[in-house]
Protein backbone atom coordinates (compact mmCIF):
# COMPACT_ATOMS: atom_id res chain seq x y z
CA UNK A 1 0.00 0.00 0.00
CA UNK A 2 1.37 3.41 -0.87
CA UNK A 3 2.03 6.10 1.70
CA UNK A 4 -0.50 8.36 -0.03
CA UNK A 5 -3.28 5.82 0.44
CA UNK A 6 -2.37 5.30 4.11
CA UNK A 7 -2.30 9.04 4.70
CA UNK A 8 -5.84 9.44 3.35
CA UNK A 9 -7.08 6.46 5.36
CA UNK A 10 -7.69 4.26 2.27
CA UNK A 11 -6.76 0.80 3.52
CA UNK A 12 -8.51 -1.17 0.78
CA UNK A 13 -6.41 -3.66 -1.13
CA UNK A 14 -5.82 -4.34 -4.79
CA UNK A 15 -9.11 -6.23 -5.20
CA UNK A 16 -11.01 -3.04 -4.45
CA UNK A 17 -9.27 -0.95 -7.09
CA UNK A 18 -11.45 0.22 -9.94
CA UNK A 19 -8.86 -0.86 -12.50
CA UNK A 20 -8.82 -4.45 -11.22
CA UNK A 21 -12.61 -4.62 -11.03
CA UNK A 22 -13.00 -3.19 -14.53
CA UNK A 23 -10.47 -5.64 -15.97
CA UNK A 24 -12.22 -8.54 -14.19
CA UNK A 25 -15.63 -7.51 -15.59
CA UNK A 26 -14.23 -7.14 -19.12
CA UNK A 27 -12.61 -10.58 -18.89
CA UNK A 28 -15.89 -12.09 -17.69
CA UNK A 29 -17.74 -10.33 -20.51
CA UNK A 30 -15.31 -11.89 -22.99
CA UNK A 31 -15.22 -15.33 -21.37
CA UNK A 32 -19.01 -15.64 -21.08
CA UNK A 33 -19.86 -15.34 -24.78
CA UNK A 34 -16.75 -17.34 -25.74
CA UNK A 35 -17.94 -20.15 -23.47
CA UNK A 36 -21.42 -19.97 -25.02
CA UNK A 37 -19.88 -20.28 -28.50
CA UNK A 38 -17.68 -23.25 -27.51
CA UNK A 39 -20.63 -24.97 -25.83
CA UNK A 40 -22.82 -24.33 -28.88
CA UNK A 41 -20.24 -26.02 -31.12
CA UNK A 42 -20.18 -28.98 -28.72
CA UNK A 43 -23.99 -29.22 -28.78
CA UNK A 44 -23.99 -28.99 -32.59
CA UNK A 45 -21.40 -31.78 -32.83
CA UNK A 46 -23.51 -33.96 -30.54
CA UNK A 47 -26.64 -33.20 -32.59
CA UNK A 48 -24.79 -34.14 -35.77
CA UNK A 49 -23.65 -37.37 -34.16
CA UNK A 50 -27.24 -38.18 -33.11
CA UNK A 51 -28.42 -37.64 -36.71
CA UNK A 52 -25.59 -39.45 -38.50
CA UNK A 53 -24.03 -41.85 -35.99
CA UNK A 54 -24.24 -45.59 -35.62
CA UNK A 55 -26.44 -46.97 -32.86
CA UNK A 56 -25.77 -49.81 -30.48
CA UNK A 57 -26.79 -50.89 -27.01
CA UNK A 58 -24.69 -50.13 -23.99
CA UNK A 59 -24.91 -51.17 -20.37
CA UNK A 60 -24.69 -48.81 -17.40
CA UNK A 61 -21.68 -50.02 -15.41
CA UNK A 62 -21.18 -47.28 -12.81
CA UNK A 63 -23.34 -44.54 -11.29
CA UNK A 64 -21.77 -41.67 -9.32
CA UNK A 65 -24.26 -40.19 -6.91
CA UNK A 66 -22.42 -37.31 -5.32
CA UNK A 67 -23.94 -34.47 -3.34
CA UNK A 68 -23.32 -31.88 -6.05
CA UNK A 69 -25.15 -31.96 -9.39
CA UNK A 70 -21.78 -32.07 -11.15
CA UNK A 71 -21.18 -35.46 -9.49
CA UNK A 72 -24.24 -37.06 -11.10
CA UNK A 73 -22.42 -39.03 -13.79
CA UNK A 74 -22.66 -42.57 -15.02
CA UNK A 75 -20.60 -44.77 -17.31
CA UNK A 76 -21.81 -46.98 -20.11
CA UNK A 77 -19.81 -49.80 -21.66
CA UNK A 78 -20.45 -50.93 -25.23
CA UNK A 79 -18.65 -52.83 -27.96
CA UNK A 80 -17.40 -51.19 -31.15
CA UNK A 81 -18.00 -53.05 -34.45
CA UNK A 82 -14.42 -54.38 -34.31
CA UNK A 83 -15.17 -55.92 -30.89
CA UNK A 84 -13.10 -53.44 -28.90
CA UNK A 85 -14.65 -52.40 -25.56
CA UNK A 86 -15.61 -48.72 -25.30
CA UNK A 87 -16.80 -46.55 -22.43
CA UNK A 88 -18.67 -43.26 -22.43
CA UNK A 89 -19.59 -41.06 -19.48
CA UNK A 90 -22.72 -38.95 -19.27
CA UNK A 91 -24.53 -36.77 -16.74
CA UNK A 92 -27.85 -38.00 -15.50
CA UNK A 93 -30.68 -35.59 -14.79
CA UNK A 94 -31.93 -35.32 -11.23
CA UNK A 95 -35.24 -36.91 -12.21
CA UNK A 96 -33.80 -39.81 -14.22
CA UNK A 97 -31.10 -41.64 -12.28
CA UNK A 98 -30.01 -44.79 -14.13
CA UNK A 99 -29.21 -48.04 -12.36
CA UNK A 100 -26.24 -50.32 -12.91
CA UNK A 101 -27.28 -52.87 -15.52
CA UNK A 102 -29.71 -50.56 -17.37
CA UNK A 103 -29.45 -50.78 -21.14
CA UNK A 104 -29.24 -47.48 -23.08
CA UNK A 105 -28.75 -46.54 -26.71
CA UNK A 106 -25.23 -45.37 -27.54
CA UNK A 107 -24.67 -43.35 -30.72
CA UNK A 108 -21.06 -43.37 -31.92
CA UNK A 109 -19.00 -42.25 -34.91
CA UNK A 110 -18.39 -45.10 -37.33
CA UNK A 111 -14.80 -43.95 -37.96
CA UNK A 112 -14.12 -43.30 -34.25
CA UNK A 113 -16.21 -45.56 -31.98
CA UNK A 114 -14.75 -43.87 -28.88
CA UNK A 115 -16.64 -40.67 -29.74
CA UNK A 116 -20.16 -41.29 -28.53
CA UNK A 117 -23.26 -39.77 -26.99
CA UNK A 118 -26.28 -41.33 -25.33
CA UNK A 119 -29.71 -41.09 -26.83
CA UNK A 120 -31.95 -39.03 -24.56
CA UNK A 121 -29.16 -37.50 -22.44
CA UNK A 122 -27.54 -34.08 -22.77
CA UNK A 123 -23.86 -33.93 -23.55
CA UNK A 124 -21.33 -31.69 -21.77
CA UNK A 125 -21.94 -28.86 -24.26
CA UNK A 126 -25.24 -28.03 -22.57
CA UNK A 127 -23.44 -27.37 -19.28
CA UNK A 128 -20.77 -25.30 -21.02
CA UNK A 129 -23.44 -23.09 -22.60
CA UNK A 130 -25.07 -22.70 -19.18
CA UNK A 131 -21.81 -21.59 -17.58
CA UNK A 132 -21.31 -19.06 -20.38
CA UNK A 133 -24.80 -17.63 -19.90
CA UNK A 134 -24.24 -17.31 -16.14
CA UNK A 135 -20.83 -15.63 -16.65
CA UNK A 136 -22.28 -13.20 -19.17
CA UNK A 137 -25.30 -12.38 -17.01
CA UNK A 138 -23.26 -11.91 -13.84
CA UNK A 139 -20.71 -9.68 -15.56
CA UNK A 140 -23.46 -7.58 -17.11
CA UNK A 141 -25.18 -7.14 -13.73
CA UNK A 142 -21.96 -6.30 -11.90
CA UNK A 143 -20.78 -4.02 -14.70
CA UNK A 144 -24.10 -2.17 -14.72
CA UNK A 145 -23.95 -1.74 -10.93
CA UNK A 146 -20.39 -0.40 -11.20
CA UNK A 147 -21.41 2.02 -13.95
CA UNK A 148 -24.39 3.27 -11.95
CA UNK A 149 -22.10 3.76 -8.94
CA UNK A 150 -19.61 5.76 -11.00
CA UNK A 151 -22.39 7.89 -12.49
CA UNK A 152 -23.90 8.55 -9.06
CA UNK A 153 -20.51 9.55 -7.63
CA UNK A 154 -19.90 11.81 -10.62
CA UNK A 155 -23.27 13.50 -10.08
CA UNK A 156 -22.43 14.32 -6.43
CA UNK A 157 -19.36 16.31 -7.31
CA UNK A 158 -15.96 16.09 -5.61
CA UNK A 159 -15.65 14.73 -2.05
CA UNK A 160 -15.09 17.40 0.61
CA UNK A 161 -11.45 17.73 1.70
CA UNK A 162 -12.10 17.07 5.40
CA UNK A 163 -14.22 13.94 4.94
Amino acid sequence: MTAGKRATGDTRGFLHSRVFQTVAIVLMLLAGPATVVVGSFMVAADSDLVRNGERTSGTVTEVDDGRRASDHRFSIDYLAPDGSPQRVWADWPLDGKPAVGDVVTVIYRADDPGTAVLEGYDGPGTSVVGVGVVLTGASLLIGTAMLVGVLLRAGRGPEPKGA
